[in-house]
């Protein structure tokens, strides 16, 4: 009996129980109860599954984006190609440094039969990077290297280029395209922009629709002569293990470089782009939790109800020595449970419905529906990732609400006066 009288112990936990599974005519609870635990339920699932998604999206934004540029841009346009190559040897020893590569990068005008892009990126490249590109997939750098990319005289004519900006242009592997520098060729007349015709070798995609819309890689010898660098490279692209952890690398660097440099990392070079994901996230986050204690509200009104219909036995339990706080907790657990039965079934929906995106994308593609179009937005369907943090993370704030929104009525409930109850009983 002792045990049973402890908080939360075995008779409030009886009395819970009995109050939650009583039908509506002994006084149970509300259709309004079970509406908050359908609700509560559809919350979580839609607060699981988008999380998902913008998480899906943020990782695979991320990696295309990380994937086709530098984690660390060092400057070395002012010196010269020997020195660069020593610093290039000293970053690759650093602790965190996946590779470190020199390259040259400038803007040009990229045309075809007429037809011409509104800007284009011609980043030369080394053979090792080259080599080391990871989102050179489904036999783009293979089909390169037959093209001769990196062959030839001052690393031959054969360039890769940005699948969507090869779709702008009209262009596939094999066509040639003109590029027009902003560099000037000096004639007896006047200066004129060098330009020069190449082959299109193999198109490349990052996974992002923004890089692969202006990026073109060149051989490095080629792109010295083009820009007019020769032994000279502009910056060393830093690949680090860690992407995120661009500050602490930045440090290690400086303190293992023999000589002072300009440095500065993808964050800041994508600041705007980075915040606005982050921002994104976080405010999606905030509305589907506001959304999730909207629907935990209506639990007040059950638990009221409750409270209303089973006034006589709560001024009898009162008269037998149940305390105030054990009523009171009585009522909470009755919210929490309504919170915690609609969190679980709301965690398994969502987990079965971002493991089942793809068969859902397949099922409505079957009617006509699509989702995302692979040529448009350069994503083959819907990502979404799961995370053990957004799950359950989900289930317990649904839980606490639930719990929170239940002091009111649970206070009015252990408020009641057992003489005022039982006056006319």
């Amino acid at each position: 009996m002792a045990s049973s009288a402890r908080p939360f112990g075995a008779l409030e936990r009886a009395l819970a129980w009995r109050y939650v599974r009583a039908r509506r005519e002994h006084g149970g609870l509300s259709i309004t109860a079970i509406l908050s635990f359908a609700g509560i339920a559809l919350a979580v699932w839609a607060l699981i599954v988008i999380m998902s998604i913008m998480a899906g999206f943020r990782a695979t934004l991320l990696d295309a984006l990380l994937g086709g540029q530098p984690h660390v841009i060092v400057s070395v346009q002012d010196m010269p190609a020997e020195e660069a190559d020593r610093l290039v040897t000293r970053i690759e020893r650093v602790a965190g440094v996946e590779g470190a590569f020199p390259y040259i990068q400038e803007q040009v005008l990229a045309t075809n039969s007429g037809i011409a892009s509104g800007g284009a990126l011609v980043k030369g490249i080394t053979m090792k990077e080259f080599n080391a590109l990871d989102f050179l997939e489904e036999g783009a750098a293979e089909r390169a290297r037959e093209a001769g990319f990196g062959e030839g005289r001052n690393g031959g004519d054969v360039i890769m280029m940005g699948a969507f900006l090869a779709s702008d242009l009209r262009l596939r592997p094999g066509d040639e395209v003109r590029l027009i520098s902003t560099e000037t060729n000096a004639t007896p007349f006047a200066s004129t922009p060098r330009n020069k015709t190449y082959t299109v070798g193999a198109l490349f995609r990052t996974g992002s629709v923004e890089l692969d819309r202006i990026y073109i890689m060149m051989p490095m010898e080629q792109s010295q002569v083009f820009f007019k660098k020769q032994g000279r490279y502009e910056s060393i692209d830093v690949r680090l293990s860690d992407p995120m952890a661009t500050q602490a690398a930045m440090r290690r660097i400086d303190m293992a470089l023999d000589r002072p440099v300009y440095m500065y990392d993808w964050k800041a070079q994508r600041a705007q782009y980075f915040n606005a994901l982050n921002v994104e996230r976080n405010m999606m986050r905030l509305v589907m939790m506001v959304l999730v204690a909207i629907t935990a509200m209506n639990i007040i009104s059950g638990v009221l109800m409750l409270v209303k219909n089973k006034t006589r036995d709560i001024a009898i339990l009162r008269t037998i020595g149940a305390s105030r706080g054990a009523m009171m907790r009585v009522f909470l657990m009755i919210g929490g449970a309504l919170g915690l039965a609609g969190a679980l079934v709301g965690m398994v929906l969502g987990v079965v419905t971002v493991i089942n995106i793809p068969n859902i994308e397949w099922a409505l593609a079957q009617v006509g529906v699509t989702i995302f179009d692979p040529d448009t937005y350069g994503l083959e369907g819907l990502p979404a990732r799961l995370s053990a943090v957004e799950v359950f993370g989900s289930a317990v704030w649904a839980v606490v609400v639930s719990v929170l929104v239940t002091l009111w009525p649970a206070w009015r409930g252990a408020d009641i006066d057992p003489v005022e109850a039982l006056r006319f009983e």
